[in-house]
């Protein structure tokens, strides 16, 4: 513990004897000293971050330093800035940027003396007396260099790297000059100059533990929550002033129709800072010609007016009231500037493909400040070309909309018809040019005949295609038109010309040429083989049958062919599916069905009906037949001719029909010792039933049967036949067969009946064993 005093006391003993060295320096002569520069460590000139932790991070990273409230509680004032003078008179700031500038820094301390002076300086609105939290580093430093220079405060007392301050030799303060200050630019009160913020940090004990390298830390911490300073004042840093916000306004519609027309606008913007003024030193509309991203035309608001040329394209400031205000463009704090303004756009070609032609436009201004620097505001010009100071509005589009041109087209002819089959007709085409001068001349790139195809590559391919404003395209032809009677020959002409934007202009007319009739006629030939046939006599059955030959012809003098449709009898009624013509001109043909059938002019065809007719001697068959037809003109024609049919007597006759019929009496009788059942009775394997019906005959099974006298019941299958005592019992029915009729000059009836074929009983005994018994039947008669 002595030596430990020892040396504390040595040292203070040293800084003694060093004071009194100064001291007397002063005293034998050197009455004043001249100004030396005082610096702080370069941080912006050194390899390291210049960024460092604020003052109660670091405060926090000295073992067992704690914070309850996370924030240090500055009450003391031993060290302080006092003053902040920017060795630049303009220097500047944008409001929340971290920047940096010189200035000389006037370091002050109110007690005689304190060690390791540190000045942290916030690059957020954070205090550095507030815990920023691990790793932020939100400050910048000053960290005076030692007895860097003569002047009597700035002094180095303890050895260690960190500057020291007395007021014990005379003044209390030194001047840092044109130190490098990092810091925010703030303007809390709003005044349009920097606030200077910082918090002071000192050592109030003399010992050799300062330095500027971060271990952890760089510079020095309070020695307790209080010990320390924190202040804001005012520095001559001028708060550049707030961009403001350019509108510009579409006043007028938005599309104009070729070739243009006026578009106006209006452009305002308010400053928005209350304490500074904006001075405006220039004022364009830029434009955008077809909203491609590249502004390729400006017009200077502030220049004269002048008059649209409709003949030229082109961009034309027509009115403005735009100016540049007085004072060099002074725009007052809060104040407005807005002016109004017209463009005439003269637009004859637009996009080839009919599209608008568009335009972008928006208004790029020149702002500055009080000191002559560019007041920016990011990149609200970032569209087109600017430098710093430039400020540009909204874009605003505008169109000029294409108008199609137009064409008349006329179509005549040299006659108005032809007789049939045809004959040449000369056309005449024309196509007129009805667009407006901005569309002119007009191409014709399509001229169609709907019979004609393309007029341009053949009949009128030798005629220049360019029509003039208001010109005619003319065009004449000779063409064979053809067609039947009733015809009318209709073609169109199409024609397309397009102007300077490829626009088309469409239009179309017909002509028509009536094909007049050269009347056509047929001849009909009915012709009746025989022409006499026997009576019918009274028997409704009974028909004579008549072919008849139906020729038709078409007249050699006539034109068209005839299509033939319908045949009809006035006694037969419609024959059209009944002729089927086997004959052309005289020559055999494949069979073919008369409706649709076609002659030419000179030709005959013939087809051959035959009909069966009834009729007494002496009568007379007469019928008259029609054909009908068309022409190629859509003609009806038709021809009729009779023929005559005479019936002649016939002798009379009879036929004999003859049939005999036969009752069949069965008799059984049971010889047997048991019972037996009738269960078949067939006839040529018809089983005996009741009008049994066969190719040859009728079994009629009556319900009473007589012959010569004796009645007899009608046979019944099933039957029983019980055994007697004398060993006999007898079973008697009786059927008749009725064989069907024969007619004269036939052959006669012949019946056999005979074997299984015959008639055929069969009974059953208990045990189901059966018994059959037969006869042969004959029956034949003789014409």
């Amino acid at each position: 513990m002595v030596n430990i005093m020892k040396r504390i006391k040595c040292k203070k003993l040293i800084r003694a004897l060093g004071i009194a060295l100064i001291s007397s320096t002063t005293l034998y002569g050197v009455t004043s000293l001249s100004t030396a520069d005082a610096a702080a460590y370069d941080w912006l000139g050194m390899s390291e971050d210049p960024t460092k932790f604020c003052m109660a991070d670091a405060y926090l990273m000295k073992d067992g330093n704690k914070l309850a409230q996370n924030a240090l509680n500055c009450t003391a004032n031993d060290v302080e800035i006092t003053r902040v003078t920017p060795i630049d008179p303009n220097a500047e700031c944008n409001l929340g940027d971290v920047f940096t500038f010189n200035a000389d820094v006037t370091v002050r301390t109110n007690a005689n003396e304190r060690w390791d002076t540190t000045f942290y300086l916030p690059l957020t609105e954070a205090s550095p007396q507030v815990v920023q939290g691990a790793g932020l580093r939100n400050c910048s430093m000053i960290l005076p260099i030692p007895g860097d220079s003569p002047e009597t405060a700035d002094v180095q007392l303890d050895g260690d790297q960190c500057g020291d301050i007395t007021k014990a030799l005379g003044p209390d303060e030194y001047v840092l000059t044109n130190e490098p200050i990092t810091m925010l630019c703030a303007d809390a009160d709003g005044n349009n100059q920097a606030d200077f913020t910082y918090c002071a940090a000192w050592d109030n004990i003399e010992r050799d533990n300062c330095t500027y390298e971060e271990d952890p830390y760089a510079g020095q911490v309070p020695n307790n929550k209080s010990k320390c300073n924190c202040d804001t004042f005012n520095i001559d840093v001028f708060i550049k002033p707030k961009p403001p916000v350019v509108t510009k306004t579409l006043t007028s519609v938005s599309t104009r129709s070729e070739p243009g027309g006026t578009f106006s606008y209006t452009v305002s913007f308010t400053n928005p800072n209350a304490q500074t003024s904006l001075f405006i030193t220039s004022l364009s509309d830029e434009i955008d010609i077809g909203a491609e991203g590249g502004f390729d035309t400006s017009i200077n608001l502030w220049g004269s007016p002048v008059t649209a040329n409709p003949n030229v394209d082109g961009l034309y400031l027509t009115a403005t009231n735009c100016s540049m205000p007085a004072n060099g463009g002074e725009i007052l704090p809060s104040a407005t500037y807005s002016c109004a303004f017209t463009v005439h756009i003269v637009d004859r070609d637009l996009p080839n493909d009919q599209s608008p032609e568009l335009y972008d436009d928006l208004i790029k201004l020149a702002l500055i400040d009080k000191n002559g620097d560019a007041v920016v505001n990011g990149d609200s010009c970032s569209a087109i070309s600017s430098i710093a100071g430039d400020h540009c509005s909204n874009e605003v589009r505008v169109q000029i909309t294409n108008l199609p041109p137009a064409i008349t087209v006329t179509k005549t002819t040299d006659k108005t018809f032809v007789l049939e089959p045809g004959a040449n007709v000369e056309f005449t085409v024309t196509v007129k040019n009805d667009a407006a001068f901005w569309d002119s001349p007009l191409t014709l790139t399509v001229l169609n005949d709907t019979d004609f195809g393309d007029l341009l590559a053949d009949e009128c391919s030798a005629i220049s295609k360019t029509i003039a404003l208001g010109g005619t395209y003319t065009c004449k032809f000779t063409k064979f038109i053809a067609g039947d009677a009733g015809d009318k020959h209709s073609n169109t002409v199409s024609a397309t010309a397009i102007d300077d934007e490829h626009d088309k202009a469409t239009g179309n007319d017909s002509a028509m040429v009536d094909i007049r009739d050269v009347p056509s006629s047929i001849t009909l030939i009915k012709t009746a083989n025989p022409t006499e046939v026997l009576e019918t006599g009274d028997d409704p059955t009974n028909y004579s049958n008549v072919s008849y030959n139906f020729e038709f012809k078409v007249d050699a003098a006539g034109v068209d062919d005839v299509s033939f449709t319908t045949l009809t009898d006035n006694m037969f009624g419609s024959l059209t599916g009944e002729c089927t013509v086997d004959s052309k001109n005289g020559n055999p043909i494949a069979d073919t069905a008369l409706n649709g059938f076609v002659l030419q002019p000179g030709e005959y065809a013939s087809c051959d009906i035959t009909k069966g007719l009834q009729g007494n001697a002496g009568d007379t068959h007469v019928n008259i037949a029609t054909i009908r037809g068309v022409d190629e003109d859509g003609q009806d024609v038709d021809a009729s001719n009779d023929a005559t049919v005479t019936f002649t007597p016939q002798a009379p006759d009879t036929d004999m029909a003859f049939a005999t019929s036969m009752l069949v009496v069965l008799e059984l009788t049971n010889a047997g010792v048991e019972n037996v059942t009738l269960t078949e009775l067939t006839v040529k394997g018809v089983t005996v039933a009741h009008n049994n019906p066969h190719a040859e005959f009728t079994v009629l099974n009556a319900a009473s049967g007589e012959h010569a006298g004796v009645a007899y019941s009608p046979c019944a299958i099933g039957t029983v036949l019980g055994y007697s005592g004398s060993g006999s019992e007898h079973y008697t029915c009786a059927f008749t067969i009725e064989l069907k009729p024969g007619v004269e000059n036939t052959d006669p009836i012949t019946f056999l009946s005979a074997g299984v074929d015959g008639i055929v009983a069969v009974v059953e005994d208990d045990e189901g064993t059966p018994i059959v018994n037969g006869v042969a039947v004959e029956v034949n008669t003789v014409e």
